[in-house]
């Protein structure tokens, strides 16, 4: 987790609690598409990725920082500490959260492996690949010969 990385969420999506990708109605530019909140941004909503950082927080080995935070999800320190201190709801399972921290890696999710998220929640690969393997948006792609080299990929809507 060392490699520095340029965070792409730089501000949150309207809709708090998806990834807020439904496009605008250019009738009504207070709805989505659907009549929701979503901006067409793809941006992470707050309360979304606070879900993950609460069950991310289960696994450390030391109570997570807003430095800590920052740099295991590549968020700026300022979106770290508006998402820390959610209370963990039955939204933020395991594999939302390591649906979350990959999708805050790069914004179109390239090159995150089990390897990476194993260190990432100080979980063994296995858990990773069982996490991955149970989201509906997730999956693995490689040799499971290797569970640390494979790619978590995922699905788009």
């Amino acid at each position: 987790m060392a490699e520095e990385k340029a965070p792409w969420v730089t501000i949150w999506g309207r809709d708090s609690s998806s990834w807020n990708i439904v496009e605008l109605d250019e009738e009504d530019p207070d709805q989505d598409v659907e009549g929701g909140d979503s901006d067409g941004s793809g941006r992470p909503g707050r309360w979304m990725v606070g879900q993950a950082v609460a069950r991310w927080s289960l696994t450390q080995p030391v109570v997570p920082t807003a430095e800590i935070v920052a740099a295991v999800f590549n968020l700026p320190i300022e979106l770290a500490a508006d998402c820390m201190n959610f209370e963990l709801t039955d939204h933020g399972t395991l594999e939302h959260a390591i649906q979350v921290w990959a999708g805050c890696q790069y914004e179109v999710w390239p090159e995150q492996t089990v390897g990476n998220a194993s260190l990432a929640f100080h979980l063994a690969p296995a858990l990773i690949v069982e996490a991955v393997d149970q989201h509906p948006w997730m999956f693995l792609s490689g040799d499971r010969a290797d569970l640390s080299a494979m790619l978590i990929e995922h699905d788009g809507e």
